[in-house]
């Protein structure tokens, strides 16, 4: 796949994973955030929780399942990027979750597994 048809195909999966999730009740209080030290997807209320959410999306199988691409690495530099968050916007002391969304697109039909607290970190 072209590095073009990655990006479509990106932006139509985090356009999917808001969409399930405002269905869902969530508040989406930042989509694609950008920090020094990296980037979050998606960035939800859940009542009192903040929600740190990874979005990843495959066309095939060929390159294993979407969440298998949230490695040690990514979570530690989402780790990052929230911490720099919630200081940043007087987020401090709040509970926090992180969640994966793995999104499967074939044959113009998309499947949605959404893993809540898909891993831990100290904040």
């Amino acid at each position: 796949m072209a590095k073009k048809d990655n990006k479509k195909l990106g932006i139509l999966a985090e356009e999917l994973a808001a969409v399930y999730f405002q269905k869902k009740g969530y508040v989406i209080l930042e989509r694609n955030f950008r920090a020094p030290c990296g980037e979050i997807d998606l960035i939800l209320q859940d009542g009192p929780e903040l929600v740190f959410v990874e979005v990843k999306a495959r066309a095939s199988a060929r390159y294993g399942l979407p969440q298998e691409a949230v490695t040690l690495h990514k979570q530690r530099q989402i780790v990052k990027t929230a911490a720099w968050y919630m200081n940043s916007k007087g987020w401090s002391g709040c509970p926090v979750r992180f969640d994966v969304v793995a999104i499967q697109l074939q044959g113009g039909r998309h499947e949605i597994e959404h893993i809540p607290w898909a891993f831990e970190a100290e904040m």
